[in-house]
């Protein structure tokens, strides 16, 4: 089986819109959560057999497919990266994105839900709450020091949790119990780890469970690293788009009973297909991981920031462990051929549409101006980082800096006592002094 072309395929039958450049970057997805846990999921920290874990006072997933006693294999500069990719689903309301998440993780007809996964078989799915405390979803303890509960990201360890809105979490962070909610979540969702020291006791775990969420434009922060932590796709809507939506209505609430019956086999076989698919390399994992220079040479385009290129590599990855072929106990060689090439360039075009929105809106805002950092900040806190001055400061650093219309000088006076900087945005803004 390809799964790419049977998932297109199904999502085709189904009369899905608009999601043929999107349903690859979820399957990438798949396949580099599996990846990661084959190199960092044979020390679990709720192992009932592991000597470090308190059978009596821990929290315990006893039957986990993905937990295995093989070395890690991949370890660049001595470390064990994280290789997971988290999707981030921007689009207007009514758009489709809960439509998408729900394809694969919805109870019971989801492809990747499994009935059967709290017995070892399969991978825990859930789609999160409309609303979630930090506690709730990182976990509390009580006044014996004991984690009560079960917090969302310890249950999910290993898992896919879904958000048919992030701007629960988000909302979340701003009220007073749930203060740490960013910081947790935005190391939970780059290395694993939970760690939080509390008056009563410690919560520290280390989690593994990939998330997909949707949100809307208005609602879309990407202040504080979560740019650096998810992968974007971006849905646009169009009035010719809204009519096809009425049409795909209508064309699935007619569906004959045999193509029902015909799209739930398939739909067991991709089950059943992506379940082996991780039994397999579980079993046989990949005793290390090598780049083409073809890789290399595509993460090098200068319209690919530093910060974005572990994100392609983590692509690339999850594409060619869901390749019709597997071939355990060896390298895993990483190559660029045509369809691999086709989805980064889609996922890129769709991550520059969202990531270069905001820089161009202070470009033609403040075109053939100069003024104070001091005050450029502040206007990018109340346009863009939702107030925060800080982040203003570090999207600075990464969205205008290095932009050919963007620079900072001192100016020249003779008046005595700090001169501040000034910023410049205009034609060849940077070449100043040259």
């Amino acid at each position: 089986m390809n799964i790419f072309d049977n998932i297109k395929d199904f999502a085709r039958r189904n009369h899905y819109v608009d999601v043929e450049d999107k349903v690859p970057i979820f399957i990438c997805s798949i396949g580099a959560h599996i990846f990661n846990a084959l190199n960092k999921c044979s020390r679990c920290d709720f192992d009932p057999d592991s000597p470090l874990v308190d059978e009596e006072n821990d929290f315990l997933i006893t039957n986990c497919a993905l937990r295995h006693n093989n070395m890690p294999f991949y370890t660049p500069m001595s470390q064990l990266p994280d290789t997971r990719i988290h999707l981030m689903l921007r689009g207007p309301k009514g758009s489709g994105k809960s439509v998408l998440i729900m394809m694969f993780l919805a109870e019971g007809t989801g492809l990747l839900h499994s009935q059967n996964a709290d017995l070892g078989q399969g991978m825990r799915t859930m789609l999160g709450p409309n609303s979630v405390t930090e506690a709730g979803m990182f976990g509390s303890v009580d006044e014996e020091g004991n984690i009560m509960g079960r917090p969302l990201a310890r249950d999910l360890c290993g898992g896919f949790l879904g958000f048919e809105e992030f701007s629960s979490m988000s909302d979340a962070s701003k009220k007073d119990h749930s203060m740490d909610m960013k910081n947790q979540l935005l190391t939970s969702l780059d290395n694993g780890r939970v760690q939080k020291a509390l008056r009563a006791g410690w919560v520290s775990y280390t989690t593994r469970y990939t998330v997909w969420a949707g949100t809307q434009p208005a609602r879309f922060e990407l202040d504080s690293g979560l740019d650096r932590r998810f992968f974007i796709i971006d849905i646009e809507m169009s009035p010719q788009k809204e009519l096809l939506y009425k049409q795909a209505q209508h064309k699935q609430s007619n569906m004959t009973v045999e193509e029902r019956t015909s799209l739930a086999t398939l739909s067991i076989e991709i089950k059943q297909w992506i379940r082996e698919r991780m039994m397999l390399a579980v079993s046989e994992p990949p005793t290390g991981i090598i780049f083409a220079d073809d890789i290399g040479d595509w993460i090098n385009r200068p319209d690919i920031r530093s910060f974005e290129a572990d994100l392609f590599r983590r692509l690339a990855i999850g594409y060619h462990m869901m390749l019709p072929t597997y071939r355990g106990g060896q390298p895993l060689m990483i190559t660029l051929d045509n369809t691999l090439e086709t989805i980064l360039n889609m996922s890129l075009e769709q991550r520059r549409r969202v990531m270069d929105a905001d820089s161009e809106l202070i470009r033609t805002t403040f075109w053939m101006k100069d003024l104070p950092k001091s005050e450029l900040l502040k206007e990018i806190s109340r346009m863009i980082t939702m107030g925060d001055y800080q982040s203003a400061k570090r999207w600075v650093v990464e969205n205008l800096e290095g932009q050919s219309w963007y620079c900072e000088y001192e100016p020249e006076t003779s008046r005595r006592g700090r001169k501040g900087m000034l910023c410049r945005i205009g034609p060849n803004a940077n070449t100043m002094g040259e």
